[in-house]
């Protein structure tokens, strides 16, 4: 499988998908030829660091100079900044190796994980006004494009671009070594569109049980962009400490006299009779998942704005709950379930599968992950100034 990752000028960040089935013959021959290539050059410190500290112990080898073998046919690569190339394989032993090592240890990491990574310093450009993202084969080749644009203290754009994309991938490895339930591919059977999954539009996917719409591409993407997607999101449940059983604390409380008896008749009238209610807290309250304290749920997504912009440019500042919130309706009236129940089915059987098959907690790996996330941007969730991390310069101690 190798796939494309798109990005319309006018539009989200799409993925599409074509079938590459000579890869892994393809691969064996490029990987020596590459290696042959590279040793004939001087080794800079940069190619030393890549070599002790992430090819050597991970058997992961990041490329960022051009090889015939790993150039496509019609698209004009531009090389990756030498800088940005150090930045890169800084903050990807920080936030991808550390973690995932701490977790399950380094043999986890070696085996189960894709085997490559190509840096390309811009997009590629195609014909009909899109331009391409990356490409990866069978969750073991990755080619992360516009990295001379990286952002190395920018959490946001780092987890809405290159860790998406890497938690995607890596999740291919385990369940092409050991098979998910089929249980996870009956949920949403009916609705895998598979080449035609770029005609979905976010509503319709969420409430077809999908995270996003390229989930409906087939079951094996849907599972890996799942687990990706619940990687990179907030999630209420984990990060708020506001969830409450007082329903008149709830969002959809606000102002409503059916679960929140201190409303005042007039406060009822302003926010259920009129739909041009020129408080603006009615919006924002009502938008808020059930189960959590409104005022404490808004105060804690205020605090986004901390680790940098949160104003929706990236998507990784969505919150997983809201998301689910949005998925609370049937996709047709003859569904058994919601498109949220059917997330939620989803999630038991993600979990259970890497617990029972690989004893590998997704909510402790995405904490360890998290709690780096301070030390990237220099500042902690609550904005207080902490020690950045220093990723131009290389460590080969």
């Amino acid at each position: 499988m190798k796939k494309i990752l798109y990005m319309f000028l006018s539009a989200a960040a799409l993925v599409g998908c074509s079938q590459d089935n000579d890869l892994a013959a393809e691969s064996s021959v490029e990987d020596k030829a590459e290696q042959k290539e590279q040793s004939l050059n001087t080794q800079n410190d940069l190619d030393k660091y890549l070599e002790q500290k992430i090819a050597k112990p991970f058997n992961i080898n990041i490329l960022y100079r051009f090889t015939d073998n790993e150039r496509y046919e019609g698209y004009s690569f531009v090389p990756t900044d030498y800088q940005k190339a150090i930045e890169f394989a800084n903050v990807f032993h920080y936030l991808f190796i550390e973690p995932y090592v701490k977790i399950k240890g380094q043999n986890f990491l070696k085996e189960y994980s894709f085997s490559k990574i190509i840096l390309v310093g811009e997009y590629a450009y195609e014909a009909g006004g899109t331009y391409v993202l990356g490409w990866a084969s069978a969750g073991k080749k990755i080619h992360l494009l516009n990295i001379n644009n990286l952002q190395s203290h920018n959490i946001y754009q780092l987890t809405s671009g290159p860790f998406q994309t890497l938690y995607h991938e890596v999740a291919h490895t385990w369940h092409q070594a050991k098979l998910y339930p089929t249980s996870f591919d009956r949920i949403t059977a009916s609705d895998y569109k598979y080449g035609n999954w770029t005609n979905l539009v976010h509503e319709e996917a969420l409430k077809s049980g999908f995270i996003q719409p390229y989930c409906a591409y087939n079951a094996d993407e849907d599972f890996v962009e799942t687990i990706a997607r619940y990687m990179v999101y907030y999630n209420a449940k984990q990060d708020c400490g506001c969830a409450t059983t007082d329903q008149s604390r709830w969002g959809r409380a606000y102002r409503n006299q059916d679960l929140d008896s201190s409303v005042t008749d007039a406060q009822h009238l302003a926010a259920n009779v009129t739909t041009d209610d020129t408080d603006a807290n009615v919006a924002i309250y009502r938008a808020i998942p059930d189960g959590f304290d409104r005022e404490q749920y808004t105060a804690w997504k205020a605090k986004f704005s901390n680790y940098g912009d949160a104003s929706g440019t990236y998507y990784s500042t969505k919150v997983w709950e809201e998301e689910l919130k949005k998925a609370d309706e049937k996709i047709r009236p003859t569904e058994t379930y919601t498109g949220k129940e059917k997330l939620e089915q989803k999630m038991v059987i993600i979990k259970k599968y890497l617990q029972d098959e690989w004893q590998l907690d997704l909510d402790v790996l995405r904490k360890e992950v998290r709690s780096r996330y301070p030390y990237v941007v220099g500042k902690d969730f609550e904005g207080n100034t902490v020690p950045r991390k220093d990723f131009s310069t290389l460590n080969l101690n």
